[in-house]
């Protein structure tokens, strides 16, 4: 009985005491210069990998953050994604961010026409993503063949759409979405062709910067297609775009010279891959063209063209 005196003061002492450093510990301080960063948890990553990048990129105790995540019973609910830690001013808000299950989303549009950098650039903008490593995805040849896609990169396989993304993803997770929703519309739109995918979509990028109205694209295309099979340069001046450093107002003869395997000016057939993402009317046009006998074509003042059978037509249509 003397024993169980001391016993209930004890335990109750114990209690308190294991209360005290419970809240001592979810509401110790997590404060960093670089909370306004992103920071990436990886699919499957343990709760001590897990600590580890959180000690690596913000203020953040490894072992206090571990023994947090084990008391509050949620190490094995950590959510993998990209997080923004600017909301966090405590290893309970810390806990609860890596656990919850966000559904926050953000409304992007990534229009036609666009190169891929052009693309990354836009996504940092709105989603604050690591534009480098974003872009070493879109050229990891291991990655690109598990999307399906048989493409050295990924310029023009990133589809130009309105997009409702969850602010977590990370930069693997677009580039999926983006791809995919890619497919689908290729594969709903496009049947068997004699051109590969790869071809369809190079020559699409191509009519997408030369077209701005659409209801041009096959009228462009049956250009190209008939240059094809007559073996003729292509002589598209958004493939020598393509390749410049900066986008000229005007293309002249010195910039049509410039050695590389793009500029359609020096080298038959189309270009190696893409030049921009097109929208699914160009991809249509690239695999569906006009019937026409149409060699060439000049821009009006208009946005418009002036299609031609011969050269000399085509000189004339220039002045």
């Amino acid at each position: 009985m003397k024993n169980n005196k001391f016993i209930f003061p004890l335990l109750t002492i114990l209690v308190f005491f294991s209360i005290f450093i419970y809240a001592l510990l979810m509401t110790w301080p997590v404060t960093c210069n670089h909370m306004n960063q992103y920071v990436t948890i990886k699919k499957n990553s343990s709760v001590n990998q897990v600590s580890k990048v959180l000690e690596s990129n913000l203020c953040v105790n490894k072992n206090l953050f571990k023994i947090a995540i084990k008391l509050t019973g949620n190490d094995k609910n950590i959510r993998y994604g990209r997080y923004n830690f600017k909301s966090v001013t405590n290893m309970k808000d810390l806990v609860n961010l890596l656990t919850s299950n966000n559904k926050e989303k953000v409304k992007i549009t990534v229009i036609e026409g666009l190169r891929l950098k052009d693309v990354a650039i836009y996504l940092e903008k709105k989603l604050s993503i690591d534009i480098n490593h974003f872009i070493e995805l879109c050229y990891n040849k291991s990655f690109i063949s598990s999307l399906g896609i048989n493409a050295s990169n990924l310029e023009g396989y990133l589809y130009p759409d309105t997009y409702l993304l969850l602010k977590n993803y990370t930069e693997e997770d677009i580039i999926r979405v983006m791809v995919s929703q890619f497919l689908y519309n290729y594969n709903e739109n496009i049947l068997k062709n004699e051109l590969t995918m790869h071809e369809i979509v190079t020559l699409a990028s191509i009519i997408q910067w030369e077209a701005m109205y659409d209801d041009e694209m096959k009228l462009i295309s049956s250009v190209y297609h008939n240059r094809l099979d007559r073996n003729m340069l292509l002589q598209a001046d958004p493939t020598v775009q393509y390749v410049l450093p900066e986008r000229k107002s005007k293309l002249l003869k010195k910039h049509t010279r410039v050695d590389n395997s793009y500029n359609t000016y020096l080298y038959k057939g189309l270009p190696p891959g893409p030049i921009n993402s097109p929208g699914i009317m160009a991809i249509i046009a690239a695999a569906d063209p006009d019937q026409s006998d149409y060699l060439y074509f000049v821009a009006n003042n208009k946005g418009r063209h002036i299609f031609n059978t011969t050269f000399k037509g085509h000189l004339k249509s220039k002045k």
